[in-house]
């Protein structure tokens, strides 16, 4: 690995570990403020919220400025805001730290996905991003795991002193990255324009419309099950009320799993698939895990089925963003930036639109009605997006 590729895998692990490191911490928390768990679970939204929010502002200042100095100053940000986490003295403080922390990290993975563009022509592309999954979702699963171990050992103000110090690393190496030279060929600031003149670019590309559309269908029709795996386990899979919170969270950390697995298979599934057709059976086998979902009599077997799901979405992800990053290359932290907003915009639809539909239809047909919608969105995505020739 590339010093330019070690800096960007270690801020995208830094960004991930952050991002997961309140969600087992939400008990503790409340019981040190004494506000409820529903107050506290907004810890969850004061990060999230701005996390997409800022992005599309983000993009725009790394052209402007540099992508790596842009990422350091995020990253910077992020651990002094975990660190003023630590030190919060009531609620409120805690939701403000929470909330700069989310601004800040929001800029943190478009801005590597867009330097990983500027460093990588085309063809190796799809490889190095695939594997930078690999620490993206490695920080997420660390970073909820560790949280909870350090909470029962020492506190959770301990957990945020963690993820602030991996934080601190990361901006550690930025720095020294800089002031070694790396990435300054690559990465330098790129334009001068207004950031409407380097959107108003991005959008003269057809398919910017069709791709920023499916990046938010996708975050919706992917991710809309994942509040609702514990009823599920309940309802199809015969768990008990009292199991089935740990047993769907080792369900959904097994979706992360086929991520990484995907990620150090990347190469090897390119060549087999070609990319227009690993897009196809992506939609297919995420579709086909949606219905078995609902005739598996048993918890783990739904966490090997999520494995399936979670290696074949991220073959479609995967592809969705390198076409993020060829969208306007004079404009790359722009494009990209605008992709994950769009996506955390579809992730944050897709629960409660499929709450809606659960209620009315039930599982049968909620997990019908998106696994029907992945099959088209796939075949949009080959039709529309990825083009007609299938290799990279």
């Amino acid at each position: 690995m590339s010093s330019l590729s070690l800096v960007f895998a270690v801020c995208a692990f830094a960004s991930g570990f952050g991002m997961r490191i309140v969600d087992p911490l939400i008990l503790p928390i409340a019981y040190t403020f004494g506000v409820t768990p529903a107050t506290a679970a907004l810890l969850t939204t004061a990060y999230a919220l701005p996390y997409a929010l800022a992005q599309p502002f983000l993009g725009p200042l790394g052209d402007r400025f540099g992508k790596v100095r842009c990422m350091q100053v995020c990253i910077a940000a992020m651990a002094l805001a975990l660190v003023l986490g630590v030190v919060a003295a009531n609620f409120r403080q805690l939701l403000l730290t929470r909330l700069f922390a989310g601004v800040f990290a929001g800029g943190i993975i478009p801005l590597v996905l867009a330097g990983l563009g500027d460093a990588y022509g085309l063809q190796e592309r799809q490889v190095v991003m695939g594997r930078m999954l690999v620490a993206i979702i490695s920080g997420q699963m660390l970073g909820s795991a560790l949280a909870g171990l350090a909470s029962d050992a020492f506190g959770w103000r301990m957990a945020l002193a963690l993820a602030a110090g991996v934080a601190a690393a990361a901006c550690t190496l930025t720095v020294v990255a800089l002031a070694c030279g790396a990435g300054a060929a690559v990465c330098a600031p790129t334009q001068t324009r207004s950031f409407g003149a380097m959107y108003a670019e991005v959008f003269r590309n057809r398919k910017a419309v069709w791709l920023y559309g499916a990046v938010i269908c996708e975050g919706a029709l992917v991710f809309c099950l994942f509040p609702y795996m514990g009823q599920l386990l309940i309802e199809r899979a015969g768990s008990s009320s009292a199991a089935a919170p740990s047993q769907a969270g080792l369900v959904l950390g097994a979706f992360g799993i086929g991520g990484i697995l995907y990620g150090f298979a990347v190469r090897r599934i390119i060549e087999v698939l070609g990319v227009r057709r690993m897009c196809t059976v992506g939609s297919i086998v995420v579709a086909a895990v949606y219905l078995l979902l609902l005739v598996l009599p048993l918890w783990w077997l739904h966490a090997l089925a999520m494995v399936a799901c979670g290696t074949a979405y991220y073959m479609l992800h995967n592809s969705l963003q390198i076409e993020a990053t060829e969208l306007a290359p004079g404009a790359r932290g722009s494009a990209v930036a605008l992709f994950a907003c769009g996506f955390f915009i579809g992730i944050g639809i897709g629960p409660p639109l499929f709450g809606v539909w659960l209620h009315a239809a039930g599982f049968t047909g909620a997990l019908l009605g998106a696994a029907i919608g992945v099959l088209l969105l796939g075949r949009v995505v080959v039709q529309r997006i990825v083009g007609p020739t299938p290799a990279r």
